[in-house]
């Protein structure tokens, strides 16, 4: 079956660069938010997304790994003007719109309208990172995808609670899994479109659904870390306090010299 999605996505590619590959992203996304533990639903897509896209996706993504709390500001503008641009696809043929222009004109929107409601957007953003990240481990965890909503309700009440109670926190935790997500999917899609690994990759990804999750998680964590401690500096300075040899040193240099 993978491999009749993988020839149905290649043949109904498009060479434009607003292919309809990000709407059925988020049509996957209505019904499944454990989106990441559905390799089925996920892959058509993926082959099919434009290389623009996933070279967007992987900029995005690596910037919000390892620097989102420093431009989270920015980051935030671009994440809501990518939904922006997914949802004025949708919209413009309802409209008799070209859906280029109708995306372009909603990502612009969302991103000026996202600007001066910052913190809300914030607590937007960190609760839906949170349901997304709930309803994936749910069922990672269960490996039963019909009560994936429970984990996304949980994930979505202590995710948009930390944008109140602890900003930074909040900050870092949907930047490094929106991140995550927006990484590896975009180098995903890129490996996917390798005729040489495309049938392999997809068939492991196919017979392992807890593969995905595993990775983003991972990613996650580490740019959750990262970020945490001030990102590559501030892990180095903070492994050179922790070293008693080089404490020593700084103190002996600090100390004024008798003469």
């Amino acid at each position: 079956m993978i491999h009749a999605q993988l020839l149905l996505a290649q043949s109904g590619a498009s060479a434009d660069v607003s292919n309809p590959s990000l709407l059925q992203i988020a049509d996957a996304l209505k019904g499944h938010l454990d989106l990441l533990c559905q390799p089925q639903a996920f892959i058509q897509p993926l082959v099919s997304l434009h290389l623009v896209w996933a070279v967007v996706f992987v900029f995005i993504g690596g910037l919000s790994v390892f620097n989102g709390n420093r431009w989270h500001k920015t980051l935030v503008m671009l994440l809501a003007a990518l939904g922006g641009v997914t949802a004025g696809m949708a919209l413009g043929p309802q409209i008799n719109a070209n859906t280029a222009i109708a995306g372009g004109a909603a990502g612009a929107l969302l991103a000026i309208v996202a600007f001066p409601l910052m913190r809300y957007s914030v607590a937007l953003l960190a609760g839906l990172a949170g349901a997304f990240a709930g309803a994936n481990l749910w069922t990672a965890i269960t490996l039963d995808s019909t009560q994936h909503i429970y984990g996304a309700i949980i994930g979505l009440i202590v995710f948009g609670m930390f944008a109140f109670l602890a900003y930074r926190v909040a900050i870092i935790a949907f930047t490094s899994i929106f991140g995550a997500v927006l990484l590896t999917t975009g180098v995903l899609s890129a490996m996917l479109k390798v005729g040489a690994m495309q049938s392999s990759l997809a068939d492991s990804l196919d017979q392992s659904p807890r593969v995905l999750p595993i990775i983003v998680g991972v990613v996650a964590l580490i740019g959750f870390v990262i970020q945490q401690s001030g990102g590559i500096k501030g892990m180095n300075d903070a492994a050179d306090r922790a070293d008693p040899s080089k404490s020593r040193k700084a103190k002996t240099t600090a100390e004024p010299q008798g003469g």
